[in-house]
């Protein structure tokens, strides 16, 4: 288990003109002590950047899916055929071959979003076949854990290959969940979007805040987020489960 800002990653460009900070990123074997090496599956997971009436280079990768999600602003997202404003908690799947665009150029404001990819290699299931453009708040609000409430982005029958899940979990003010485990064999991970809270993770302690991303696996005996103040919080979350 870690915890790591994006502001404790070095800036690197990806798409041209879009600035990453990949904040963890799947273990080498190689650099066994690289920063944020955590994952056991998924191979990074990134805070990205486009400026003001900047677009991005079109850009497709045949070897990996990716899976964006908007935090803040609005742009322009051409794939292949398709080409749809995005704004706030909306979730891209970008399958691999597929040549893609984010346009910010008619925006005065910068895009803030983050970036998850999975490579196909050792791929639970087929990657998706098209671009699929969904927001959180389009589906459906579960409740877990006591007092997470819960809205599904994407889960595997949207053709995610290595990812199990890709939610939106919100803690209102006050509220504790409840205390389970996970396995050293899983990658979940926590990214705090608004708000704050006390992650417990197994005899670690962390005050969590926006941009802080916690990854609870293995958590022996457990972990929990706590909400201990008055304003409700709100978290990325994605993981790839034991089976």
């Amino acid at each position: 288990m870690e915890m790591r800002s994006w502001l404790q990653s070095p800036s690197s460009l990806t798409h041209g003109n879009i600035i990453r900070r990949e904040i963890f990123s799947k273990k080498d074997p190689n650099d066994p002590h690289k920063p944020g090496a955590i994952l056991n599956y998924i191979d990074s997971f990134s805070r990205c950047y486009l400026e003001s009436r900047i677009a991005s280079i079109p850009t497709s990768f045949d070897d990996r899916q990716l899976i964006f999600y908007i935090v803040d602003g609005e742009a322009i997202f051409e794939g292949d055929d398709l080409k749809q404003e995005v704004r706030e908690g909306d979730g891209i799947i970008v399958p691999p071959g597929t040549t893609h665009v984010l346009n910010n150029e008619a925006n005065t404001t910068p895009l803030e979003f983050l970036i998850l990819e999975e490579t196909l290699a050792d791929a639970a299931g087929p990657p998706r076949e098209d671009v699929l453009i969904r927001n959180y708040r389009e589906q459906h609000l579960n409740q877990g854990h006591w007092t997470h409430l819960v809205h599904p982005i994407f889960g595997e029958a949207d053709g995610l290959a290595k990812l199990h899940s890709v939610l939106m979990v919100t803690i209102d003010a006050m509220q504790t969940p409840d205390t389970h485990g996970h396995a050293d064999d899983m990658d979940e991970v926590w990214y705090m979007l608004e708000g704050n809270g006390i992650h417990v993770v197994s005899q670690n302690v962390y005050r969590q805040h926006p941009g802080d991303a916690v990854s609870v696996a293995p958590s022996n005996p457990g972990h929990t987020l706590i909400n201990d103040t008055e304003e409700p919080l709100k978290t990325f979350y994605f993981a790839r489960y034991t089976r």
